[in-house]
């Protein structure tokens, strides 16, 4: 490798591990663009007729920043101090049912108190419209009347009062139900994390051989402002760190460059 003259090609992937254990928390390999950025104050000192004669330079700054072009769970994480939870979690579901012979499925398990796992179901007008002028019906642990419903969560099953709801007709309602999954807490009290970062890059020189490159960062300090945005082109993640010296190590690099086949 010829690295008098080379050029970085791609930034291939940014992995993050944990600073006490060494155990990985993030890997964005999907980036869509990324800068290091470094500064450095200069302070002119001047002499006779306000020439410069030296400066002074201090406060050296880098950071890093970019776009990963798919939400990584790991870097969202990181920027809130936050931990991946594994396990069961409630949420609130949406459960659009049709109404057949009095009866009606839920999709899910509603969970709750007894008798009010649900609460309301909500019926569409002949606007199709069902908060502005619907009909809301309420749950009861009895045998319903007109305007109740009661619900079985062994069965899923909810029975509304005879003739209240036509066949065929669609009802709409929102309960918790329990579902398996990950879960990530932006906790107020809780603030982005510190990691030892590891950025890995592609590079060519002038002679068109292709090695690789890798930037450690001991310490990057994530930045905890940020957008996840959506809409008519799929969410991405942006991301900042600031790099800082191993105080811990003694060692005052801001970055080491590796470069190797």
């Amino acid at each position: 490798m010829n690295i008098d003259k080379f050029t970085i090609t791609s930034y291939d992937q940014i992995t993050g591990f944990d600073r006490t254990n060494g155990s990985l928390d993030m890997i964005l390999d999907e980036l869509s663009d990324f800068t290091l950025s470094h500064e450095e104050e200069k302070t002119d000192i001047t002499g006779k007729g306000g020439r410069v004669i030296s400066s002074l330079k201090k406060n050296k700054k880098v950071t890093g920043k970019g776009t990963n072009g798919m939400l990584s769970g790991g870097a969202l994480a990181a920027m809130l101090g936050a931990e991946i939870e594994d396990g069961k979690h409630i949420i609130r579901y949406t459960d659009a049912i049709t109404v057949t012979e009095n009866k009606g499925i839920t999709k899910e398990v509603a969970t709750g108190t007894i008798g009010n796992e649900i609460g309301t179901i909500y019926v569409r007008d002949t606007n199709n419209a069902y908060i502005s002028g619907g009909k809301k019906l309420t749950q009861t642990n009895a045998e319903p009347a007109t305007g109740e419903f009661s619900y079985d969560p062994e069965t899923k099953e909810i029975t509304f009062f005879e003739g209240d709801i036509t066949d065929g007709t669609e009802v709409i309602t929102f309960y918790d139900a329990e579902v398996e999954g990950k879960k990530i807490s932006n906790d107020s009290n809780n603030y982005s994390k510190t990691l030892q970062v590891f950025i890995d890059v592609t590079c060519q020189d002038g002679c068109d051989n292709l090695f690789h490159g890798q930037f450690i960062i001991d310490r990057a300090d994530f930045n905890g402002t940020f957008d996840v945005a959506g809409g008519s082109e799929p969410a991405t993640l942006g991301f900042e760190f600031t790099s800082m010296p191993n105080l811990c190590t003694g060692k005052s690099q801001l970055w080491d460059f590796i470069l190797f086949d």
